[in-house]
């Protein structure tokens, strides 16, 4: 009976030590997975620790570049409703023309995507440059791994295709 309640106030401790780690000012769940990688990367690469500056300049270069994201829109959803609609009622010339306007918007989207990766990624490095982070994370890592861990800030798998 004693070691259940000794088990008991263990359990309760965990979780509310827990629960006070995720409300703790100033470093709410998403931003520290988002910044994670990186607190790694430096202690790794024997860099300088981000300041508290340079974290809040992050976050809000992740919320930057998410706002400017397009979304999957209406017009291009319809276009594949109509090219769907074309198929399945054999009009090639139909199709056809909502392949070229999904194909025409699609390349918009990702042309987007990446004027905003790009910015991203450029303001991303010059913070870690001016800080005096990026050569000793390039010395261990290498440019491309760089890349890679950037890109694990707005929730990319480490090392796609790179």
């Amino acid at each position: 009976m004693k070691s259940r309640k000794i088990l008991a106030s263990v359990v309760i401790l965990l979780l509310g030590s827990t629960a006070a780690a995720m409300v703790s000012p100033g470093h709410d769940v998403g931003q520290r997975d988002a910044l994670s990688s990186v607190w790694r990367a430096l202690a790794q690469a024997g860099a300088t620790a981000l300041t508290a500056d340079q974290e809040t300049q992050l976050n809000t270069l992740i919320t930057n570049y998410r706002n400017a994201i397009p979304d999957n829109d209406d017009a291009l959803e319809a276009a594949r409703d109509a090219f769907d609609a074309a198929v399945l009622a054999g009009d090639q010339t139909a199709a056809q023309a909502q392949a070229t306007t999904i194909a025409n918007l699609t390349a918009a989207q990702t042309g987007a995507r990446l004027a905003a990766e790009a910015q991203f990624e450029i303001a991303v490095l010059a913070l870690l440059r001016t800080g005096g982070q990026l050569d000793p994370l390039v010395t261990r890592y290498g440019n491309d791994r760089i890349l890679s861990l950037v890109e694990t800030l707005i929730g990319r798998s480490p090392g796609r295709g790179r």
